[in-house]
């Protein structure tokens, strides 16, 4: 398994091969012998490169690789239990959250190489880990790293962040921050390549006409609730884009992060300077003006006037400190379990409470995104 890029072509297109690999399964004996087969779990070939739609055998491989689980002898069970508390800081879902955010913003630095550093790194405010209400080994919603090429550095942008995405993936603790998927793994740009495609999308929204109702799609996009409505700059703009000049899919795929670098949680930045940078070209630029098929901003304002409360499953994790503490050791083991395996959404029915959505967010916004490809 491993992240491969596709160079020379504006999308950049860096993509996920192979299946899912066999962890090899230690007999368990001793704390150290279980120790020692928790560490694959760090790894993210161990769990998936693609959706399981595409390669159904990673899910009978993930059942294997989190077989040991099953293993574990009655008297290590609260050994297991406590190790993992020590190494997440779980139950108390705040300092979890707060070690997926530097966990996250770490490894963007560590994967750092002679050719670029990190500008900026960023990821949705009102995901759970920017709601402070995170279990360990969640992914970060809508996360993204801008990186700036050193000097004399003359490889292709798209050589550039295939290599260093390659190193990301390979470097992550999957068992803090997931990004064991395409679809977890965050935007990677150089902010030359940004920049060349905001004025390639900006040139575009010109030629079709929709500057001319930017207050309009403003409007929209600061005040309107619906997934689907308030993306209709996006959706006009999809419709227009018949030429090929920029794909559909990476249109809508950069309309998602420039929405994260505008509206988003900024978790690290160079300096002040870079980020004036940044904000200025996007203020100045149409596309990002009206852009809106993240509703970010929608959903940090209505949280915060009390507008809409966090979803249900987020209000359940408050609890966990208190109620965690008062439960039997089998019971702590096995939620312990299925944090474990909610890696890969793998995880049983027991503790759904934890796990699963309330709202039909997901929906809406796949009715969305069928309109922008």
């Amino acid at each position: 398994m491993k992240v491969n890029g596709v160079y020379g072509n504006i999308s950049g297109n860096v993509q996920f091969q192979g299946i899912t690999q066999k962890m090899p399964q230690i007999p368990i004996n001793c704390a150290q012998d279980l120790r020692n087969q928790y560490h694959y779990l760090k790894f993210a070939k161990y769990y998936e490169a693609l959706d399981d739609d595409i390669y159904p055998q990673n899910r009978f491989i993930r059942m294997e690789n989190f077989a040991f689980l099953e293993r574990i002898p009655q008297f290590l069970k609260k050994t297991f239990v406590e190790k993992f508390k020590e190494f997440t800081e779980f139950p108390n879902i705040s300092r979890v959250s707060q070690k997926i955010n530097n966990t996250f913003v770490d490894n963007a630095i560590a994967a750092e190489n002679s050719d670029v550093k990190v500008l900026l790194a960023g990821y949705d405010p009102v995901c759970s880990i920017g709601l402070k209400r995170a279990l360990p080994g969640s992914d970060i919603d809508k996360a993204y790293i801008v990186l700036g090429k050193k000097e004399n550095v003359f490889k292709p942008d798209d050589e550039i962040i295939a290599d260093y995405k390659g190193t990301l993936w390979n470097n992550v603790d999957q068992r803090i921050l997931s990004l064991n998927n395409q679809n977890t793994f965050p935007e990677v740009y150089t902010l030359d390549k940004m920049f060349n495609t905001l004025d390639v999308l900006d040139r575009l929204t010109l030629k079709f006409g929709l500057d001319k109702d930017m207050d309009y799609f403003k409007q929209k996009r600061l005040f309107d609730i619906d997934p689907v409505s308030a993306g209709e700059f996006n959706i006009r703009f999809a419709k227009m884009n018949e030429n090929g000049e920029i794909p559909k899919v990476y249109a809508k795929n950069f309309a998602y992060f420039i929405e994260s670098v505008r509206d988003g949680k900024i978790a690290y930045k160079a300096d002040d300077d870079i980020l004036n940078v940044i904000n200025e070209r996007l203020n100045r630029s149409p596309f990002a003006v009206m852009s809106n098929v993240t509703q970010m901003g929608a959903h940090e304002r209505q949280i915060n006037t009390g507008m809409k409360d966090i979803k249900k499953k987020l209000r359940a994790r408050e609890h966990l400190t208190d109620e965690f503490a008062k439960w039997s050791e089998d019971d702590q083991f096995n939620l312990v379990k299925n944090i474990v395996k909610a890696v890969s959404k793998d995880q049983d029915n027991t503790f759904d409470r934890y796990f699963l959505n309330d709202d039909n967010i997901l929906e809406r916004y796949e009715r969305l995104n069928r309109q922008l490809i």
